[in-house]
């Protein structure tokens, strides 16, 4: 019997890449939706593959009343992923009036984010109808450099032309 010997894993090469968004949407997920809210933070985990270290842990604030909404964080095997969504933003920071929610939303991990990854974390907001959106992608290894900035908003296109766009489908090599 011929024997096979195991092939070295090269240890991936440590990113620090923290994903940091605020979007703007149509409508928010309410204190009923917690559970709905839970499943999609665990869809965007596998989505992107990481790797749960537990439960997400979502909850609903209804106090103060300028902070309420739903909020939570997910600990993942290499960070986290923490949100917060607003009920009631004050409309003087909205640039729609569309926008009756705002979400702000990061993923901080030493693994690596793909501009396809964060299109999968895009496609998860459509239900909420997204209005207006920043992206900032950090690369955090040597201080706070951004890697990549993307922006829409309804002037722009359709929120489907921009998520269909080449910028977010993944490059076969």
């Amino acid at each position: 019997m011929a024997k096979t010997r195991k092939r070295k894993q090269t240890p991936q090469k440590v990113q620090h890449h923290h994903l940091l968004m605020r979007v703007e949407l149509e409508s928010c997920p309410h204190e009923q939706d917690k559970g709905r809210v839970e499943e999609m933070i665990s869809n965007i985990i596998k989505d992107i593959k990481m790797k749960k270290l537990a439960a997400p842990h979502v909850y609903y604030l209804k106090h103060p009343l300028y902070n309420e909404g739903t909020t939570g964080i997910a600990p993942i095997e290499t960070s986290h992923i923490a949100f917060h969504f607003w009920n009631n933003p004050d409309s003087n920071i909205l640039h729609t009036v569309r926008s009756k929610c705002l979400l702000e939303f990061d993923i901080y991990t030493c693994g690596n984010l793909t501009t396809h990854d964060i299109g999968k974390v895009l496609h998860v907001l459509t239900r909420f109808t997204p209005t207006y959106i920043d992206i900032t992608l950090l690369d955090r290894s040597k201080g706070l450099t951004i890697n990549r900035h993307m922006h829409w908003d309804l002037t722009e296109s359709t929120w489907s032309e921009w998520l269909n766009n080449k910028l977010f489908l993944e490059i076969k090599k």
